[in-house]
């Protein structure tokens, strides 16, 4: 059982699976920004949002971590890569746009 997790996903969203490909582009999209300063937006619940801005750090196998700086407070935050697959964070280019790149 397991194993079937680690190769599918259900995607409700779309209503398709997602593949281990499917988390490897995003890990790859991840690591092109790794330094450049991101606003993102994460989901905490039915109408609650918070929204944040860092610097994505660093990426590992199956998380990866960004650099936040709150109110004089640094602190390190870290996602999985499926967050941004099911849409529970949305991440910005730092711009006059406001582009978003996952």
């Amino acid at each position: 059982m397991k194993n079937i997790y680690l190769l599918f996903i259900y995607y409700s969203l779309e209503g398709g699976f997602l593949t281990v490909d499917s988390v490897m582009r995003v890990k790859e999209l991840v690591e092109e920004y790794i330094g450049k300063r991101v606003s993102f937006k994460v989901k905490k619940g039915k109408r609650r949002s918070q929204i944040n801005e860092g610097i994505i750090a660093d990426t590992y196998p199956s998380v990866f971590t960004v650099h936040v700086e709150n109110k004089g407070l640094k602190r390190v935050m870290s996602f999985n890569y499926i967050d941004i697959l099911t849409n529970n964070v949305e991440f910005f280019m730092c711009n006059e746009e406001k582009t978003r790149i996952m």
